[in-house]
């Protein structure tokens, strides 16, 4: 990817146009202008353009306008707004079309710049989650998507432990993809071409347990007509993952133990000694040192696990995560169903970033899949997300932040939803002071006319006696 981006720059003033292209020339980037949106638009049409910087009031077209067609033709350009008649009301309109930010006029040379750099990475966000969707991400490592600083530590674990055969413990809530992580470190490993078998410990009684683990001769119990192999013994120079490690009896745990320290065991009923060369990997949702505590987990066996230890960090403490797990979900369900949808919109990915997911991957790919089954366009929508992801009273839950950058986000969305209830209200206001006429309303506040007639249909404030 380029260093700098590429900017157009529409201005119906020619030293606005000017100015802005002697500062971004100087910082790097490649730029267009133009005086007019007609000609605005030709250039985006025709040129890679990563940045829109446009003014709202123009003769020929306005900026509102420019912005609502580049949101609906060219979503993946980043949208910036400079204009010397900033107002609460032009400011919310022109984040309703789309628009990432907008600086008042007159601006010096380090707030443009300033302004152009987050857009710009913006724009990199974007093309990112533009790349997941279309099949191609530089983030996916053994089939774990995540780009977080706290992810790419955990790939980096991996990568380490997976040159050895140590012992390794993976410690995650439910849902955020233990099992993904065990078959990551026998896949880096040189047993890739050997065994992998993954067993639930908290599924299994704890006989059936002993039987699946260590195998069986005939008679050793009810029901035990014939021989049996254990897993440990046919995965013989492979991995075993055994998750849930937390929910096994005091004395299946004394016979792992043993098989931790010696490798070897003995089957279920049998006097005879295997020995195999076994990697184990174990995996717990729960504090086994709490356990241990509490004398539900035993003491010697929490030690011999904590040889080498992996934290998956839930959904909601890696968050700028969601878009691309999202849009690598999405492919794969798409691709299962007639349904062929490219992407979800910024307003579905900001509810997506703000829920808590106690069920992490899990659970978002549940969502995904009804939304998927919900939607009737091409793009999913916050609106065709399930109602559990907006509180009972229909207005989304919203966590505690545990980041910065999750309380920057949620700042911004608790912003919009304020900003827009206030809109709502002052153009309503303003059409009962002009007896519903859109014209003398929109003069009064000081609005171009098919802006607030935008508004009064977007609210559907408008009635049989509304004036033209």
């Amino acid at each position: 990817m380029k260093d700098k981006p590429n900017v157009l720059v529409i201005d119906d003033e020619l030293n606005i146009c000017a100015s802005c292209e002697k500062i971004l020339v100087r910082h790097g980037c490649k730029v267009f202008t133009s005086l007019n949106g007609k000609e605005g638009i030709r250039i985006l049409e025709t040129e890679d353009i990563d940045i829109l910087v446009t003014d709202l009031k123009m003769s020929e077209m306005a900026g509102m306008e420019i912005l609502d067609y580049a949101r609906k033709h060219f979503p993946e350009v980043v949208a910036v707004v400079i204009t010397g008649y900033a107002s609460i009301a032009s400011v919310v309109e022109t984040m309703k079309l789309g628009a990432f930010d907008y600086l008042p006029k007159p601006f010096t040379p380090e707030e443009f710049i300033n302004l152009i750099d987050k857009a710009w990475t913006k724009r990199k966000e974007l093309i990112e989650r533009k790349k997941v969707f279309e099949g191609g991400t530089s983030y996916e490592y053994e089939g774990i998507i995540g780009k977080s600083e706290k992810m790419r530590e955990v790939f980096r674990l991996i990568e380490k432990v997976a040159k050895t055969s140590s012992t390794v413990l993976i410690i995650g809530e439910s849902g955020t993809g233990k099992e993904l992580v065990a078959r990551a470190i026998h896949n880096r490993s040189d047993r890739k071409e050997k065994p992998f078998f993954a067993i639930d410990c908290g599924t299994l009684s704890p006989e059936l347990l002993k039987s699946e683990l260590f195998g069986h001769i005939k008679g050793a119990f009810t029901g035990a007509v014939s021989n049996k192999k254990g897993i440990f013994d046919v995965s013989d120079g492979g991995s075993v993952f055994l998750d849930e490690i937390c929910n096994v009896d005091f004395e299946v745990q004394g016979m792992l133990l043993r098989f931790i320290q010696e490798r070897e065991f003995i089957p279920v009923g049998s006097t005879e000694v295997k020995k195999v060369d076994v990697r184990l990997i174990f995996a717990t949702n729960r504090d086994l040192y709490e356990m241990t505590q509490e004398g539900k987990f035993r003491e010697d066996l929490y030690y011999r696990l904590l040889v080498y230890p992996i934290i998956i960090p839930p959904l909601r403490e890696r968050t700028e995560d969601i878009p691309l797990i999202a849009g690598h979900i999405i492919k794969r369900l798409s691709e299962k169903s007639e349904k062929k949808i490219c992407t979800l919109t910024e307003s579905a990915i900001e509810v997506l970033q703000t829920y808590e997911w106690r069920g992490n991957v899990r659970e978002l790919e549940n969502i995904l899949e009804w939304a998927l089954i919900n939607c009737e366009g091409d793009q999913i929508d916050a609106k065709d997300l399930p109602p559990l992801l907006f509180g009972l009273s229909g207005t989304k839950a919203k966590p505690v932040p545990r980041t910065n950058e999750e309380f920057l986000l949620m700042k911004r969305k608790l912003k919009d939803e304020v900003v827009s209830e206030l809109e709502k209200l002052f153009i309503k206001s303003a059409l009962e002071r002009n007896n519903y006429n859109i014209t003398k309303a929109a003069k009064e506040v000081g609005m171009q006319r098919q802006n607030f007639s935008a508004l009064v249909r977007k609210y559907q404030l408008s009635s049989k006696e509304t004036k033209k």
